[in-house]
């Protein structure tokens, strides 16, 4: 009997280890799950804090044992409503080069009395802005699909309920014409309602670095950003509201391996 409960218990042994190795070749995520769930944990912070290398790294040690799905929710991919306006975008920033939403955030930031003419901020921003959160909600909410089916899902970057924060609502705080039709407030209200049915995420890591190290970092990279826009996005990331999310606040000012182990400690807990 002895020997034949040894027998079973190597088999089974040999079996597993066939199946683990079987998963790694084909990639298969079949039943890797953590046992608490799926979950969606978001990257957020001004430019040239680390994020996407950060995400690059988590989804790496991640992937070595459950189902993970990396996204860019800054960067979300085109919708069947957004497809046709998209295309015309670049052609768009060229007629119109004073509509480029780094242009009307520049204005907004420097508080000019208005933003552009009479009637408000340029049509063309807010049409961009509410398509964007709508390619925004329809990402985020297939990925809490995800999530609820046992994958855990990495997010760079995330819309805060901040507004006029990055990857936030930008119309609401801006001013419209009062006492009459506006097609820029109706643009803000569906903006405002479209960032609203986004669901939190279940843990934020917020990165930040000093602006000299940033700026330094940026001007280091492959893609450099303009100055003023690092300036600007560094400003603005300071304070994020994400409600009742538990927020990690992490200075990537450190030696790469302090940050990676402090971001793998939060994430494990939550997990």
């Amino acid at each position: 009997y002895a020997r034949h409960s040894a027998l079973r218990a190597g088999a089974g042994a040999v079996r597993k280890f066939a199946l683990m190795a079987y998963r790694r070749a084909t990639r298969s995520h079949k039943g890797m799950a953590p046992r608490s769930g799926g979950a969606v944990i978001a990257f957020v912070g001004s430019e040239a804090t680390g994020k996407s290398t950060l995400v690059a790294q988590m989804r790496e040690w991640l992937g070595e044992h459950f189902a993970v799905k990396q996204i860019h929710a800054g960067k979300p991919n085109h919708t069947l409503l957004s497809f046709v306006p998209n295309c015309f975008l670049p052609l768009l920033r060229w007629l119109a080069p004073s509509s480029r939403s780094t242009r009307v955030e520049s204005r907004i930031v420097a508080q000019q009395p208005a933003v552009q003419g009479p009637k408000g901020f340029p049509l063309i921003f807010a049409v961009r802005s509410a398509l964007l959160a709508y390619d925004r909600r329809s990402l985020l909410i297939r990925v809490f699909g995800r999530a609820a089916n046992g994958s855990i899902v990495l997010c760079d970057r995330y819309p805060s309920l901040a507004g006029g924060a990055p990857d936030s609502p930008q119309l609401s705080r801006l001013p419209v014409p009062a006492g009459r039709f506006s097609v820029r407030r109706l643009l803000a209200q569906l903006e405002t309602h479209l960032y609203r049915q986004i669901p939190p995420p279940d843990l934020v890591i917020h990165l930040s670095a000093p602006l000299a190290v940033t700026l330094s970092r940026n001007a280091a990279r492959g893609k450099v950003e303009p100055e003023d826009y690092v300036r600007r996005r560094h400003a603005l990331s300071c304070d994020l509201d994400f409600g009742d999310t538990p927020v990690l606040k992490i200075n990537t000012d450190q030696p790469r391996e302090q940050t990676v182990r402090q971001v793998k400690q939060a994430i494990w807990s939550a997990l």
